[in-house]
């Protein structure tokens, strides 16, 4: 692709984004053909964003998500300020972007971790984190369920990245189990999805340093006050129309969303 079909393609989802609607697909002469074009279309929406940036996505941490979806590895997100609800949030369904939940583990720093040469270790990366978030990830997608392009198209979409949900925040996290905890989803009562933190990378710290080591080689600081949303715990799954959500976080209490 060219610099300006990069733009264009960007400029497409944005206009989409920003109209609150669905298009089935890139036009053709726009449609990136790897995973690098697709990451320059997302970089792209990146460097038009004029809002600060209050959190970060990771997507398809999981090995079989990657296989899944034939990716050599994970793909990112920005949250800003206007993405961000609350536990018990209610959301007309008819306004939301094909929504999908998924029940996330989140840190927030509590010191930046600027871009420098060396990787950053899980353990420094561990000693910048300030709270553990539990959540729902809802994703949402500008283009339609039928498009032509696969993983591509959330990769180029900004990461399919929709709203987040803030359950419960803890500054005690290093006592709180994120990797073997059972997590359950429900729609309406009934279970469509049940796992662990352990399927991100291993731990969600692990997808955490991926993560920082992401933003260290393109030159972005993960932030102080910022968080990361580390994947999904209960799988990618459709939320079905008017429903009320719940995942079940144990120890750790629960979050719940309704779509009415």
């Amino acid at each position: 692709m060219t610099p300006d079909q990069i733009r264009q393609a960007a400029q497409f989802l944005m206009d989409a984004n920003a109209a609150r609607r669905r298009e089935p697909d890139l036009p053709d002469a726009l449609k990136p053909k790897t995973e690098a074009e697709g990451a320059a279309i997302w970089s792209h929406i990146l460097s038009c964003n004029t809002k600060p940036i209050v959190g970060w996505k990771i997507g398809a941490t999981t090995a079989a998500a990657q296989k899944a979806m034939g990716l050599s590895g994970p793909f990112v997100g920005f949250l800003t300020a206007d993405m961000i609800d609350q536990n018990g949030v209610t959301y007309r369904y008819a306004d939301m972007l094909g929504p999908i939940v998924e029940s996330e583990y989140a840190f927030r720093m509590a010191a930046d971790l600027p871009p420098r040469k060396e990787p950053y270790t899980r353990a420094e990366v561990e000693a910048a984190v300030g709270s553990l978030i539990i959540g729902f990830e809802i994703p949402e997608r500008r283009l339609g369920d039928k498009h032509s392009l696969g993983a591509l198209g959330s990769l180029s979409d900004h990461g399919g990245t929709g709203r987040y949900v803030i359950g419960h925040e803890f500054t005690d996290w290093q006592t709180r189990d994120c990797a073997d905890t059972e997590v359950s989803l429900t729609f309406s009562g009934e279970e469509k999805g049940r796992g662990k933190g352990s399927a991100m990378m291993g731990h969600p710290l692990e997808a955490l340093t991926w993560f920082a080591n992401y933003l260290s080689a393109r030159g972005i600081t993960l932030e102080k006050g910022q968080f990361v949303t580390t994947g999904s715990a209960t799988g990618v799954i459709q939320c079905p129309a008017p429903c009320v959500a719940e995942a079940d976080f144990g120890p750790l209490g629960k979050v719940k969303a309704t779509f009415a």
